[in-house]
């Protein structure tokens, strides 16, 4: 049964002009279209909340390499800092920069 035919059959049942075979034909279609939203919304809510929960787990392991970087970063700034410092007091003795 196409699309087409479905939604004639329906109206045809809403007005009561099907005979009594068609009914409980229709009767089934409509019993297994129940069926098959039913299993349709259990597998939905159950991806949703599978979803969820890999938000969840993305968001800590996000926020743990996010901490990672952060400690990197001011690490790398903070030995930069240190050579820096020394480094430029060598070039200024070396070429005789400093009073």
């Amino acid at each position: 049964m196409n699309n087409k035919e479905f939604k004639e059959n329906l109206k045809k049942y809403e007005f009561g002009l099907l005979t009594a075979e068609e009914e409980e034909q229709f009767e089934e279609i409509l019993e297994k279209l129940d069926e098959y939203q039913a299993v349709l919304e259990a597998e939905t809510t159950g991806s949703l909340k599978k979803d969820h929960d890999n938000f969840e787990a993305e968001r800590k392991i996000l926020k743990r390499s996010q901490l990672h970087a952060y400690f990197r970063i001011s690490l790398i700034s903070l030995i930069v800092s240190l050579l820096l410092l020394p480094t430029l007091n060598l070039i200024a003795m070396a070429f005789n920069l400093l009073p």
